[in-house]
C-alpha cells in the first residue's frame, strides 16, 4: 500500500509500506481522510512523549475510515497500532477508541473536526468546568482549535469570551465567531492589564493553547477558583506559578489533553461538533489534499498556509 512514511527524517515520505495483518483485539480499515496536526508533526520527528516504533513508520493518529462492512468511523489518536499510522491507504486500529461519525459531514470536514475540535469543546467542558456566565480567556484563539474554542464558548454557556492571539486578522473573525474582546499577544504589551480591560476584570477560566508568558501574565487575573488549562505550547514550553497568588484565589492550575476524557464523553462531542460543522457555526478552514501531497501539506505552515492539512487515499472520494 502506499503511505506518508516517516524513514528516520525531519520529513515524510509518500512511498510503499507493508499492508497491516489484523490481530486478535485490532481491526484493520481503509482510511477515508486524515488531518495533518501539530501533534502529528512532533510525534513524527520523535520528540514528543508519544513514542512510534524503531525503524521506519506511518505518520499520522487519527483519522476517518471504512470498515469491512461499510461503517464510517472516526478513530482517535489512541487508536493506530505502530508502526501503522493514519496517513494511508489502510491502517491498523484498537477499536474501543473508534466511533460512528454522523452522515452530515463530509469525510474531509469529520477528519479535521476531530483533534481540533475535542481539544476546544472537552478543555471546556469535561476539564475546565465551565459554568454559565463565567469569563472566558481563549489564549491562542487564531490557531485551528482556540478559533473553534470561541465560536463554542458561548454556546457552552460563558458570559463573555475574550480571544487572544498574534494574527490581527484572525482575531477580527473571531469576533464574528462569538468573541466580546480580543488582545494581541505581542511583545512588549502589559498582557495582565490588557487581559483585564477586556474582560471587565478577573477571569474564570483561561484555555491555554500557548503556555509561556501570555499564560503567565493570565495566572495574574483569575478569580477566585479560577482555572487555567494548558493544552499547548506555541509561546514556550512552561510557566512560573507563584504560590501566593494561587492560594489567595484558591486556583486550579491544569495539564489537558482530549484522549484522557471518558469515551462517552468524546461521542456526545464529537456528535454536536459535526452538528455546529454542518450548520456552518464553526470556523473550520480545510485544504483537502491527495495523500501523495503530504511533502505540500507537511510544508504548507512554514508557507503561511494556515488551514487545517488534510490528505485523502486517492482511493476515497473524500
Amino acid at each position: 500500500m502506499r503511505a506518508a512514511v516517516m524513514q528516520n527524517g525531519e520529513r515524510p515520505v509518500y512511498a510503499g509500506f507493508r499492508e497491516p495483518e489484523a490481530t486478535e483485539g485490532s481491526l484493520v480499515v481503509a482510511v477515508r481522510a486524515a488531518a495533518l496536526t501539530g501533534f502529528d508533526r512532533v510525534v513524527a520527528r520523535r520528540v514528543h512523549y508519544f513514542k512510534m516504533p524503531d525503524g521506519p513508520f506511518v505518520i499520522g493518529k487519527e483519522g476517518v475510515a471504512q470498515t469491512r462492512d461499510g461503517r464510517r468511523i472516526y478513530f482517535t489518536l489512541k487508536a493506530p497500532l505502530g508502526p501503522f499510522g493514519s496517513m494511508a491507504e489502510r491502517t491498523l486500529i484498537d477499536p474501543r477508541f473508534a466511533f460512528p461519525i454522523p452522515d452530515i459531514v463530509a469525510d474531509n470536514t469529520a477528519a479535521a473536526l476531530g483533534n481540533a475540535g475535542l481539544a476546544a469543546w472537552l478543555a471546556l467542558t469535561w476539564r475546565g468546568r465551565l459554568q454559565a456566565g463565567e469569563t472566558v480567556l481563549i489564549l491562542g484563539a487564531t490557531g485551528v482549535s482556540g478559533s473553534i474554542a470561541v465560536a463554542l464558548a458561548k454556546r457552552l454557556g460563558a458570559g463573555r469570551v475574550i480571544a487572544g492571539g498574534r494574527n490581527g486578522a484572525a482575531l477580527q473573525r473571531a469576533r464574528r465567531f462569538g468573541a466580546d474582546a480580543t488582545v494581541e499577544l505581542a511583545a512588549g504589551t502589559d498582557l495582565a492589564a490588557a487581559y483585564r480591560d477586556a474582560a471587565g476584570g478577573t477571569v474564570d477560566l483561561v484555555l491555554d493553547f500557548v503556555c509561556g508568558a501570555p499564560a503567565e501574565a493570565a495566572l495574574e487575573l483569575l478569580s477566585t477558583h479560577g482555572r487555567i488549562v494548558l493544552i499547548g505550547s506555541q509561546a514556550g514550553t512552561g510557566i512560573t506559578v507563584l504560590g501566593a497568588p494561587a492560594r489567595r484565589a484558591c486556583v486550579d492550575v491544569m495539564g489537558f489533553a482530549y484522549y484522557h476524557a471518558p469515551m462517552d464523553a468524546q461521542i456526545k462531542a464529537y456528535a454536536e461538533l459535526c452538528r455546529l460543522a454542518a450548520a456552518g457555526d464553526i470556523p473550520l478552514d480545510i485544504a483537502t489534499r491527495p495523500l501523495a501531497e503530504i511533502g505540500a501539506a507537511w510544508d504548507a505552515p512554514a508557507e503561511g498556509d494556515r488551514r487545517r492539512q488534510v490528505l485523502v487515499p486517492e482511493w476515497s472520494d473524500a
